[in-house]
């Protein structure tokens, strides 16, 4: 099984949905496959791997391949959402494309963020470059210009995505959302963040 096989729809793929309603225009940053596409008909997706973008063009998505380590090919005030999940702690200067994703955001709009809480297991992927923290995630979108809505921990143990799947839930069930809090579990730091 490929790096982008594992990275399709995950199980608790409504955690990210739930934010957006369906006809928001989405970008999808470092959205690999462009799973998202299937919930948002207004779907613009970019990744650095050809392979990836080959991936979701067969499958007819609209995915661009791009670096997202230099300005973003699109207008000021484009989109409606912004979506940075799971790609902050790939890249060399995350203020950079944090700034960048404020750029494209209308105002009003809203932008979604995960990435690996500062814990020994982020390691195991050699593409990580750093780990996050509730105050370092909060910091950093504040300090670019964004109004903190939410914040908080999921759980990314192994199996969650099949158990949440199952639920059909809006969100990870209630038990799952308590072990995330909790520092020896796997976990991700996730921000809901309004543009002004």
């Amino acid at each position: 099984m490929g790096y982008f096989d594992r990275h399709e729809e995950p199980g608790y793929f409504r955690d990210v949905t739930r934010h957006f309603p369906p006809g928001t225009r989405l970008l999808d940053l470092g959205c690999g496959t462009g799973w998202l596409a299937a919930h948002y008909p207004d779907y613009t997706g970019m990744d650095g791997s050809a392979e990836a973008v080959a991936l979701a063009r067969e499958q007819g998505r609209n995915v661009q391949h791009g670096d997202l380590t230099a300005p973003l090919p699109f207008p000021d005030a484009t989109f409606g959402g912004v979506v940075l999940k799971d790609v902050l702690e790939h890249v060399p200067d995350p203020v950079a494309v944090v700034l960048e994703a404020r750029r494209v955001l209308r105002p009003g709009g809203l932008l979604f963020a995960s990435s690996p809480d500062a814990q020994r297991w982020v390691w195991d992927d050699y593409t990580h470059r750093r780990p996050f923290t509730r105050t370092s995630y909060r910091t950093m979108f504040a300090d670019c210009g964004f109004l903190v809505q939410r914040l908080g921990y999921e759980s990314v143990m192994p199996g969650i995505g099949i158990v949440s799947g199952m639920t059909r839930a809006k969100r990870r069930p209630a038990p799952l959302a308590v072990l995330a809090r909790l520092p020896v579990v796997r976990r991700n730091v996730w921000i809901l963040a309004r543009k002004p």
